[in-house]
């Protein structure tokens, strides 16, 4: 008798991942009139909305799917969600203007060019300085081109795992070289 329970709860299972993917393969073949206008015309029109989709990103432009505090546990046996999922909390300026102003990243606020408390947080170490460039690329191509060109720069070549961008240039999962953080980056 559990056979044929775990059977049909396996069978399921299968039909809810197809039912699923499929759904996703559906809706990205037809892209909504915002990503529409977002490649078409180069303008970013990404709002908040963006923002509770993906958590890859912070506010200020650091790529948070490759922060070593978001791939590992820390002592406690948690990892960061990342800076923008809803549960996240900061008194960073950054993260506390970019949430009273309801934008997804800095690159997409009206003020980003002239933004004081953005241009201060931006100035030192490197990554930071990579986060600002990573905002001017947000502004130009849009959210999810950036997360996607992100991702592969942060994926080893060897493995397909992400591996952190404080990394030294050795893969953490398979020991393998990989491009460290650097001023071409910036």
């Amino acid at each position: 008798m559990k056979r044929k329970t775990e059977s049909t709860r396996r069978a399921f299972v299968v039909c809810c991942a197809c039912v699923a993917g499929c759904a996703g393969l559906a809706q990205a073949a037809s892209p909504s009139s915002r990503n529409t206008k977002s490649v078409s015309n180069g303008s970013s029109s990404e709002g908040p909305s963006d923002a509770k989709k993906s958590f890859d990103m912070a506010y200020c432009g650091i790529y948070c799917a490759a922060c070593e505090l978001h791939l590992k546990e820390n002592k406690e046996g948690k990892k960061c969600k990342g800076c923008t999922h809803p549960s996240k909390e900061s008194k960073c300026e950054v993260f506390i203007c970019a949430k009273e102003k309801k934008v997804a990243n800095c690159g997409l606020c009206e003020s980003f060019e002239s933004c004081e408390k953005l241009k201060k947080h931006h100035e030192k170490p490197l990554y930071r300085q990579v986060a600002r460039r990573t905002c001017s690329k947000i502004k130009e191509s849009g959210l999810a081109a950036v997360i996607a060109e992100q991702k592969t720069r942060w994926t080893c070549k060897s493995c397909g795992k992400l591996y952190p961008w404080n990394t030294k240039g050795v893969c953490p999962h398979c020991g393998k070289p990989v491009d460290a953080l650097s001023e071409k980056d910036a």
